[in-house]
């Protein structure tokens, strides 16, 4: 799996103004159901929210992977944020989340879900993928930058 069998221009926006967690997860479900007439918002913010009640899907390094299972949805269904201004996550390493690439899976789906949660941990602990993520500018950069095919700096067992 890659990312750009999940993720298309029009699920990736650039500079969302968020001044919280729960308010981000708001308007990103708005997208998503805007874009993926399938989705509910309101199913999935609440979705959203009762996963991060979970424990935060925040990796580190400014990143967080909100995710959920959703009856309806028909194959997983990506979604790539960069907020205005960093918003708090409770990261594991304190910092502040301004990246968040919204992951949403058919209900059964296990194996595919598990499969689509490391491709994206994998990409996003590679610093130079990060930084071209964050240096976008604009939803068609960050896109792009999202799926280009980089040397991602994979650390040695």
């Amino acid at each position: 799996m890659e990312i750009d069998d999940i993720l298309t221009l029009d699920r990736t926006h650039c500079k969302i103004d968020a001044t919280s967690r729960k308010r981000a997860l708001e308007k990103v479900s708005d997208f998503l159901a805007t874009s993926y007439p399938a989705f509910n918002a309101e199913q999935l913010f609440a979705s959203l929210i009762a996963r991060e009640k979970m424990g935060s899907t925040a990796l580190g390094h400014g990143i967080a992977i909100p995710h959920c299972r959703m009856k309806g949805c028909d194959s997983i269904v990506g979604g790539l944020f960069q907020l205005e201004e960093a918003i708090d996550f409770e990261s594991p390493d304190r910092s502040k989340v301004n990246l968040l690439f919204v992951l949403v899976v058919p209900e059964e789906e296990v194996n595919e879900h598990l499969s689509a949660l490391a491709m994206l941990a994998s990409r996003f602990d590679s610093e130079p993928y990060r930084e071209s993520l964050l240096a976008a500018r604009t939803s068609q950069e960050l896109f792009d930058a999202a799926t280009k095919d980089i040397h991602l700096d994979v650390k040695q067992a």
